[in-house]
């Protein structure tokens, strides 16, 4: 192993102190969603391809979107931002909270996301361009919020109204160090849905790690049953599960995810 990598699990702090620490936004996206990333089949073909269909169908949308990821990852908000009136996006950290704010400010050296936008604008018939789709999730996003997963209120002390639809991508899992930390934090995500609304995942499956920079930083690793099982025993009926293949070849030192998921599901009741 690279003598300067560090890992949670040697470092003496907590994962939450690790992630707000070790992991910067900038990294995670060059490192996997860049244009030409080696990740790109996986991180934006498949995955945005997959989320179309979901949003394209009609059957979600409403006037909240609520979306949560550890990471700067707004872009997974462009297929789903025609069909909410206003997008709520919260994030784990103070590094991927800057990140985010200097992209929906224009400000300089934001994060580049054209290529995904254009991807999208391609998948979708070109209906718009590219800069008019980040125009439009731009003009949706009302606030970006830090995030405590281990919170029963994520938000708090912000009280949000409950959302029609929930979006998380990249957020339990990797909050999770093993499957009861998973369960509490999906007890406490849930919270911000409304009984009736759309639940929406973007999860890895099979990965125990991912490299952020020199960084290695812990992943859940599950399976679609696992997923399905804890969704269902928390009040969810599971509608919709597209699993997606790991098309990158190589690279298991960076992360050893073994296929991506795309579930929706409906909240039945509160749990």
């Amino acid at each position: 192993m690279d003598k300067n990598l560090l890992e949670h699990k040697t470092s003496g702090l907590s994962l939450q102190e690790f992630h707000d620490k070790c992991l910067t936004g900038t990294a995670l996206w060059q490192t996997y969603l860049r244009k030409g990333s080696p990740f790109g089949d996986d991180t934006i073909e498949q995955i945005f391809s997959a989320l179309n269909k979901v949003f394209s169908s009609g059957c979600v949308k409403g006037n909240t979107l609520i979306q949560m990821s550890l990471h700067p990852f707004i872009h997974y908000n462009f297929p789903a931002c025609e069909y909410f009136t206003e997008i709520i996006v919260g994030t784990g950290t103070d590094s991927s909270f800057r990140e985010l704010e200097k992209w929906r400010k224009n400000e300089a050296n934001a994060i580049d996301m054209s290529h995904i936008a254009q991807f999208v604008c391609d998948v979708e018939g070109n209906r718009v361009t590219g800069s008019e789709k980040q125009n439009m999730l731009q003009s949706k996003v009302k606030q970006v919020l830090n995030y405590n997963i281990n919170k029963r209120n994520p938000f708090s002390p912000v009280v949000l109204p409950q959302a029609d639809c929930l979006l998380l991508s990249h957020c339990l899992e990797v909050h999770a160090l093993d499957k009861e930390d998973f369960c509490s934090a999906l007890k406490n995500a849930s919270t911000l849905l409304k009984p009736g609304g759309d639940l929406i995942m973007v999860v890895a499956l099979g990965a125990t790690f991912y490299m952020g920079g020199q960084f290695k930083f812990p992943h859940l690793c599950f399976d679609s049953e696992f997923l399905k099982k804890m969704l269902t025993g928390h009040g969810y009926i599971v509608q919709d599960l597209n699993t997606l293949p790991r098309k990158a070849v190589g690279l298991v030192d960076v992360s050893d995810y073994t296929a991506f998921l795309v579930l929706k599901a409906c909240k039945e009741a509160e749990v």
